[in-house]
């Protein structure tokens, strides 16, 4: 005969599962972060500046798998990521708001040796409270000038001991801690977003804002263009093809000769200034009758691309164009 030992499950575990639950249910959102190596009092920090749009919780990895199970989430998607320590994040936000909130919410810590600075890491000018003694010489090793005053060791100048990106000297780390410079950032790795039973590793994420502005820029830019190519039905679009439509007609008329009171002016313009062309290139050959006046050459001057436009707009007033067609054919 063989007894079954049924093994009770503590209070705790229950009331947990139950809240991991609720939660899972009413957020829209749910983001895995792996706490390996993270400060508790950064977690802390982090809790205190997201506390308005999410919750951020530790628990076991298996009590949160249970409690997504009951929840109706398809738990086989997320196994990979339920390993080692890790936080997970409730809100309603969209998943890539949180990421790039949280890449833009820098913390700092204390350098340990074999740490690249963030930014540049400088010694400064004034008493650092450390006894002079032994530590005088890691100084002189990295070139930091100091006197000894009151038995202390002063730096008489803001020296820098590490540019970004450069390993920070291990033997200047206590320094740093004790004068209470932090000269490395860290940030919530997250692993994984769970959002609309859609799965979003972090590596897609992360998002460009500037390059990705610049995409919608030109995808805008690129669909307006189609749109008023093919003379897309809507208003924003009509505008613009109604006044492309417009210049076109303008400039068909004025090569075509088809005079009406809009297209009159370009089109004794073009005539215009092609006769006068035809006269200067056969003046010397031929006996025109008729005096072709150069026009006065005058010094260069750029013009700007308002004043171009503006000038191309106006064109030669009636008056130029009768005067002009008069000295030219008597």
């Amino acid at each position: 005969m063989s007894i079954t030992v049924q093994k009770r499950i503590p209070q705790w575990k229950i009331e947990e599962v139950k809240e991991l639950k609720e939660k899972i249910t009413n957020s829209k959102t749910i983001l895995i972060a792996n706490l390996e190596g993270f400060p508790a009092d950064k977690l802390h920090d982090i809790r205190k500046k997201f506390r308005e749009i999410a919750e951020i919780k530790v628990t076991r990895n298996t009590l949160f798998e249970i409690a997504a199970k009951e929840a109706g989430i398809d738990v086989s998607k997320l196994e990979n990521y339920l390993t080692g320590s890790n936080a997970y994040i409730f809100t309603n936000k969209n998943p890539f708001e949180i990421s790039i909130m949280l890449s833009k919410f820098k913390l700092k810590r204390y350098a340990i040796p074999g740490d690249k600075a963030d930014e540049e890491v400088v010694i400064p000018a004034g008493d650092t409270g450390i006894p002079a003694g032994p530590m005088i010489s890691v100084f002189g090793k990295l070139k930091i000038p100091t006197r000894v005053q009151d038995g202390k060791i002063n730096v008489t100048k803001d020296t820098v001991v590490a540019e970004p990106g450069q390993e920070i000297p291990a033997d200047i780390t206590p320094v740093l801690q004790k004068l209470g410079i932090m000269p490395v950032y860290i940030k919530l790795k997250l692993k994984v977003a769970y959002h609309d039973n859609l799965v979003i590793p972090a590596d897609q994420l992360e998002i460009n804002l500037a390059e990705y502005s610049s995409e919608i820029a030109e995808a805008y830019k690129n669909s307006l263009a189609l749109g008023v190519e093919i003379a897309y039905p809507e208003p924003e679009i009509l505008k613009i093809t109604l006044g492309k439509a417009y210049r076109n007609g303008i400039a068909l008329a004025r090569e075509s000769g088809y005079i009406t009171p809009e297209t009159a002016e370009a089109v004794f313009s073009n005539a215009l200034a092609k006769a006068y062309a035809l006269a200067g290139a056969i003046s010397d050959k031929v006996d025109l009758g008729i005096q072709i006046q150069k026009p006065e050459s005058k010094p260069e001057q750029k013009e700007t691309k308002e004043e171009k436009k503006e000038e191309e707009k106006k064109g030669p007033s009636e008056e130029d164009v009768g005067s002009g067609i008069a000295s030219l054919f008597g």
